[in-house]
């Protein structure tokens, strides 16, 4: 009896093998190829996890930011991170980042940067072979370029005062906020087609103390507002509906 269960035992045991072996060693027996990351900026296919971005990106009507590939913004030497680079041996792993990192809007659109003629990224290697300015170019078609986005009071210019910015509040809390890099929740809310959920609390009065003098002469005072409306707006996706 237990030499029956030995053999059933036996058999199972070569029968699983014959099935998870070859998966087992099927990475050494090369079976399975690599993405080659030495050539250019690299060759791996964001689209096969992203495919939703890389629809919305290619789209015909999303503007400057068309032509642009994953790695322009998001393997940038921007901020000196060292990605995973090369093929086989003397390949380099990433330290900072591995793949890719997570940049903030105003890395191109810069703060204190977004000044005429100075251009953060022009020399990085991931844009080595593009055109910076002119029709064969995937970023900029025409020249100058002004990459600041002004009106904020963040861009360096002397005239940039931001004093008149209906955004400026939504902007400098969107940088606070830790769910995103930098101002990025702002950015993207304005900039793509991402759905806009918004609670809106506004006062209902305005109060003030409106008096006349003996003279006929009036003084406004007191200014201050009360009652309280709730406004919700949803606004849906314009991409995947």
């Amino acid at each position: 009896m237990n030499s029956r269960k030995f053999v059933l035992v036996a058999i199972a045991v070569v029968a699983i093998g014959l099935f998870a072996l070859p998966s087992s060693i099927s990475l050494f027996s090369g079976q399975h190829t690599w993405y080659n990351l030495s050539e250019g900026s690299n060759d791996v296919p964001c689209e096969k996890c992203h495919a939703e971005i890389g629809d919305e990106m290619q789209s015909d009507d999303n503007g400057a930011h068309e032509d642009l590939t994953c790695a322009m913004c998001h393997r940038t030497l921007l901020t000196n991170y060292t990605y995973g680079s090369g093929f086989g041996s003397g390949s380099t792993p990433g330290i900072e980042a591995h793949a890719a990192a997570v940049v903030q809007c105003m890395d191109c659109h810069d703060y204190n940067k977004g000044k005429p003629g100075y251009y953060p990224h022009m020399t990085d290697p991931e844009y080595s072979g593009y055109e910076c300015f002119g029709s064969e170019s995937p970023c900029h078609k025409t020249a100058p370029v002004t990459f600041g986005a002004g009106g904020f009071g963040l861009t360096g210019y002397a005239d940039d005062t931001g004093e008149k910015a209906a955004h400026k509040k939504f902007v400098l809390d969107a940088e606070n906020e830790t769910l995103m890099e930098g101002a990025n929740e702002a950015c993207i809310a304005c900039h793509t087609r991402i759905s806009v959920n918004i609670t809106w609390t506004k006062k209902e009065h305005l109060d003030f103390t409106a008096s006349e003098d003996s003279e006929g002469v009036w003084t406004i005072s007191g200014f201050a507002a009360s009652g309280e409306n709730v406004t919700h707006v949803n606004s849906p996706n314009e991409w995947t509906s």
